[in-house]
C-alpha cells in the first residue's frame, strides 16, 4: 500500500496537477469548433487563471524543478490566452 501511495504522489502530486487538469482542457477547447458558448469561455478563463496561479506559486519555490514547471505553466497560460482570444474573436 505504501508503494502505491508513493506512485500516486509521484504522478499526481501538486506540482503536476495542472499537467493533468488545466492543460488537457485548454487543448480540448482550442481544438473544438467555434463559436464558444458562455460556459466554454468561462472554462478557458478559469484554466488560464489556474495556470497563472500554479505558475506563480511554483516560481516562488526554491527547487529548480519547481521553477521550471512554474515557468512552463506561465508560458502555457500566455499561449492559451492568446490562442483562445484569437479563436473567440476571429
Amino acid at each position: 500500500m505504501d508503494g502505491l501511495k508513493k506512485a500516486v504522489e509521484k504522478w499526481f502530486g501538486p506540482l503536476l496537477l495542472p499537467l493533468w487538469t488545466a492543460i488537457p482542457v485548454e487543448v480540448w477547447l482550442l481544438l473544438k469548433k467555434p463559436p464558444f458558448s458562455g460556459v466554454e469561455v468561462t472554462m478557458v478563463i478559469m484554466g488560464i487563471l489556474f495556470l497563472v496561479f500554479a505558475g506563480t506559486v511554483e516560481t516562488a519555490a526554491e527547487e529548480p524543478g519547481s521553477r521550471v514547471f512554474g515557468f512552463l505553466y506561465l508560458l502555457a497560460a500566455v499561449f492559451f490566452a492568446a490562442a483562445g482570444l484569437y479563436r473567440w474573436l476571429f
